[in-house]
């Protein structure tokens, strides 16, 4: 199944997300970010939203697609939950188009604690964050 359209490009990535996110100093500001960058995210057909495709661990439906050309992967996300939308977009910045090594060695937290959004999230928020991670290193073995 081919992958949607990548809304991002190259516009978006770790450190872009950061240095965006570190420029809004309220949460309202930080949150508004998040949904905007969700609303760029295709939205998945209901051939997408598979079981096989659905990460378990998460409060909200989300699902994953993946590739892999070489060592080099690429990855779609979508989610029933809007601000997860936008959390997706930020884990999307950090590993599609990433080799393998440096999607293991990804600090989820150190990425959400630099952005300013670690505090913010609920703890099964970042429950179901870690949930992503570990689908998206499993995928990728």
């Amino acid at each position: 199944m081919a992958l949607p359209h990548h809304p991002f490009g190259t516009e978006l990535n770790q450190t872009t997300v950061t240095e965006m996110l570190a420029q809004h100093t309220s949460w309202e500001d930080k949150y508004r970010q998040l949904i905007l960058w969700g609303k760029r995210l295709p939205t998945f057909t209901d051939a997408q939203k598979q079981t096989a495709n659905q990460v378990n661990g998460c409060e909200s439906a989300v699902w994953f697609l993946h590739q892999v050309e070489g060592d080099t992967h690429y990855f779609a996300a979508d989610s029933n939950a809007r601000i997860v939308k936008g959390l997706l977009a930020i884990v999307l910045a950090c590993v599609h188009g990433q080799h393998g090594n440096a999607i293991h060695t990804l600090d989820i937290d150190r990425v959400f604690q630099q952005a300013g959004l670690a505090h913010h999230l609920s703890e099964s928020r970042t429950n179901g964050l870690h949930a992503i991670i570990e689908y998206i290193h499993q995928i990728t073995r």
